[in-house]
């Protein structure tokens, strides 16, 4: 028999083909990165899949002595180093501040290979990203009676949940502004 390796160890291993996009030419100040960025998204996929919290449950599981888990260890090692705690929960904290790029880097990898408009002729893309509102924030009171109280306050602008989380968890919502972006690229003739 085959021994197959289990669905989280191939998704993993996935993470390492994903491209990363290129680092700023210049360096920000400090000590330099020892370990990639693909590593903590591969531990944010773990944490994902097997729905961890936090970092100390993430470390307790990647310690069970199963196989799998000792693959997994195996795929988040750099040269023979393993992060410290401190290290994960630093770069996983600064995963959202790099997601936006890497995402992008992805999207164009994916159009370049799938190449969506050779057979129809066109591909199209949305985006719907929620940006703070500069100003005051309007109150519901005011804006049922249709009172704007400040000249800085965007009318445009509602109460949003950054996260997705769909509004479970309290305190999360954003005086934001959304702003649906959309784009046709048709074919050259």
């Amino acid at each position: 028999m085959i021994p197959q390796e289990s669905l989280l160890v191939t998704l993993v291993k996935l993470v390492d083909r994903i491209p990363t996009p290129a680092s700023p030419a210049k360096r920000k100040r400090g000590k330099p990165k020892f370990y990639p960025d693909h590593l903590f998204l591969k531990a944010l996929v773990i944490m994902i899949v097997r729905h961890l919290h936090h970092v100390h449950e993430f470390l307790s599981v990647l310690e069970q002595p199963t196989a799998e888990m000792q693959t997994l260890r195996a795929l988040l090692t750099e040269q023979g180093r393993y992060p410290c705690r401190r290290t994960w929960e630093r770069r996983l904290k600064a995963i959202p501040h790099t997601l936006p790029a890497q995402i992008a880097c992805l999207g164009r990898y994916l159009v370049s290979l799938i190449q969506p408009w050779a057979r129809c002729g066109r591909a199209a893309a949305a985006d719907s990203t929620l940006l703070r509102a500069q100003g005051g924030v309007w109150h519901k009171k005011d804006r049922e009676q249709g009172i704007v109280p400040h000249t800085s306050i965007d009318t445009q602008a509602a109460w949003a949940n950054p996260a997705g989380t769909g509004g479970c968890m309290a305190g999360n919502y954003i005086w934001s502004l959304r702003l649906p972006q959309s784009g046709s690229p048709w074919r050259l003739i």
